[in-house]
């Protein structure tokens, strides 16, 4: 929320932004979100249906850079915190302390990482409210920041990008943790939980964060909540990205796991080989935070500008594909052979992602790349959209030209596979 405003928009227009993007990314992940207790499989395994077996490996280290980046990102903001507490330590030696419990967390596993994440939901809220709280009663927003003139269509659209990446960035991996439901979990109501939980929480943190830096803008959101809200809030804060930082190592060492198992079968997940792999994530997303930390909000804007333009596109064939084409049946048992029924390769979702990837390119905006139409949409970057529409569009064709095409014997287990 905070680096929604540091980028350049006003309050409200803030606020506005925060809100647009979370409702649209909120429902892609809502949708990608109730696949897992049909299909009791990860997300990343799922979209074998579309990519096929070797086909979908490209989605494993793409997911694999979120978790790391987003690991990295957490323990800045953490470690901002925590030496807004104790200035004699510095960030990096922070971001080294707060790695520790973080692992802790990790080895004693899947249940414990829940137990963290309902007891930190509870005091996180209580501590948001007495934040907010706190701010409306510091003093009123400068006059600047409570303008509603239009900003520029590309600042906004910036804003409105950096939301719906936040709620995609859960997108891969969503239904890691819906498939452990039960398969009969009626779909709606899974549905308006998650989209409804996330919209909730998203906006209203986001929209504190906006405020905490537009409030005293010319300290930086960490500051101004030390400054307002004191050093009790800063420890809250920073401890209650502990089990995030968890959660992604976690996923993210799953993902090594699942791409080294294409070629080497695993029969039993040993404690080193769950171990090792979420060890080295939670590493890498330590030496990023390391390198990283001094450019935070440039690193942070840039680094999910560009998960947006890789994950739009395999949203579009992945939802395109459970809801529209196969309408959630697939056969499960294929997902784990080279040689079932969705083959090694699939090519028509593996072209529609790239012609959905191409399709994104003119209307990038990043500061090492800017589109030829970009200039055109008063420096808006629509890609994301564009991406979506177009790979789906493109993906839909396919496979309904293929079903045209095929004889009815083929199309007996097309319903299950492709």
């Amino acid at each position: 929320g905070a680096v929604v405003v540091e980028i350049g928009l006003t309050f409200w227009w803030a606020v506005i932004a925060i809100a647009a993007g979370t409702l649209i990314g909120a429902l892609l992940i809502a949708l990608h979100a109730t696949q897992g207790p049909v299909l009791g499989v990860p997300q990343t395994i799922q979209s074998r249906g579309q990519f096929g077996f070797y086909g979908s490996a490209f989605l494993f280290p793409c997911v694999l850079l979120l978790n790391v980046g987003f690991i990295a990102a957490q323990l800045v903001i953490q470690s901002q915190a925590m030496q807004g507490v104790v200035s004699s330590v510095s960030i990096p030696w922070w971001a080294v302390i707060l790695t520790v419990p973080a692992v802790v967390i990790g080895i004693f596993g899947y249940r414990w990482i829940h137990h963290v994440m309902r007891a930190t939901a509870v005091i996180v809220g209580i501590t948001l409210l007495i934040m907010i709280i706190q701010a409306l009663a510091y003093g009123s927003l400068p006059a600047r920041e409570t303008s509603m003139s239009a900003p520029s269509a590309g600042l906004f659209m910036a804003g409105v990008a950096l939301l719906v990446i936040d709620m995609l960035s859960y997108g891969p991996f969503v239904s890691d943790y819906t498939r452990y439901l039960p398969a009969k979990t009626n779909g709606k109501r899974l549905f308006w939980a998650i989209y409804g939980g996330n919209v909730l929480a998203t906006t209203g943190s986001c929209v504190i964060g906006a405020y905490f830096a537009a409030l005293l803008p010319s300290l930086g959101v960490v500051a101004a909540v030390g400054k307002v809200s004191g050093k009790w809030a800063l420890i809250v804060l920073a401890f209650s990205l502990i089990d995030a930082c968890t959660f992604n190592a976690y996923t993210g060492g799953f993902q090594v796991l699942a791409f080294g198992n294409m070629w080497r079968r695993f029969k039993a997940v040993s404690l080193t080989v769950r171990l090792v792999p979420f060890l080295c994530v939670m590493a890498a997303g330590l030496v990023v935070a390391l390198l990283g930390y001094q450019h935070f909000v440039t690193n942070l804007s840039n680094f999910l500008d560009v998960l947006l333009v890789i994950f739009i596109p395999w949203s579009a064939v992945n939802l395109t594909d459970y809801f529209v084409i196969r309408h959630a049946r697939y056969d499960v048992e294929s997902f784990f052979v080279p040689n079932g029924v969705y083959g090694k390769v699939a090519w028509r979702g593996l072209l529609a992602y790239a012609i959905g990837l191409g399709a994104e390119w003119p209307f990038v905006s990043q500061p090492d790349y800017i589109g030829p139409l970009v200039s055109k949409l008063g420096g808006a970057d629509i890609s994301w959209i564009v991406g979506w529409v177009v790979a789906a569009a493109v993906y839909l064709l396919l496979m309904r030209s293929a079903s045209r095409s095929e004889p009815a014997g083929a199309l007996a287990g097309a319903s299950l596979g492709q």
